[in-house]
């Protein structure tokens, strides 16, 4: 199955910042107006063409962004909640800021726990699970679209900096493999 992969539109964190959202509750920010130009963009990408089916994580940058290109290609819409972004903390209890610790302790650890010892946040091999898990789901397809986010975009390649509404293709199949941690 071929899976064209697009990275969410640039996000807008004020409003869950002005509400002291903590937690799952900052994934509720919508797209900046650029970010919302971004989507138009991408759904204008030729790698589009063909798709069966848009398929997107279930947080609002993701979901806006999916909206925007299946409104303007006409390809039917659904949301996948294991296509959501790496869990800084899986209790959804992270605070403003915290996210930025909790990853720095995961990259330190290359994305996984160290021998004996829990962390808070979500593993490699946790996203690469889910995220794979998903996919299967769709063999059936020849192509579709996920909209979803950097941090489970690099469990499928090397992708290096992914800037927002990135577009990028790859064959899906019954035995792929995520290339697990990836130096950047």
């Amino acid at each position: 199955m071929k899976v064209v992969v697009i990275r969410h539109g640039e996000r807008d964190y004020a409003p869950c910042y002005e509400r002291k959202f903590i937690g799952q509750g900052l994934e509720l920010a919508p797209l900046t107006e650029r970010g919302c130009q971004q989507a138009e963009q991408a759904a204008h990408d030729p790698r589009l063409i063909g798709a069966q089916l848009i398929v997107s994580s279930p947080y609002t940058r993701c979901m806006q962004t999916a909206a925007i290109i299946s409104r303007l290609t006409n390809i039917p819409l659904t949301v996948e909640v294991d296509l959501h972004e790496w869990l800084p903390d899986l209790k959804f209890r992270n605070k403003p800021g915290e996210g930025r610790k909790l990853g720095a302790d995961f990259m330190a650890c290359k994305g996984r726990w160290p021998k004996g010892r829990r962390r808070r946040w979500e593993t490699i091999d946790m996203m690469a699970a889910r995220l794979i898990k998903t996919l299967k789901k769709y063999l059936s397809c020849d192509k579709i679209i996920v909209v979803t986010h950097a941090m489970l975009m690099h469990q499928i390649k090397a992708f290096g900096h992914i800037p927002n509404c990135h577009v990028d293709e790859f064959e899906f199949d019954e035995d792929f493999k995520s290339p697990g941690w990836i130096e950047h």
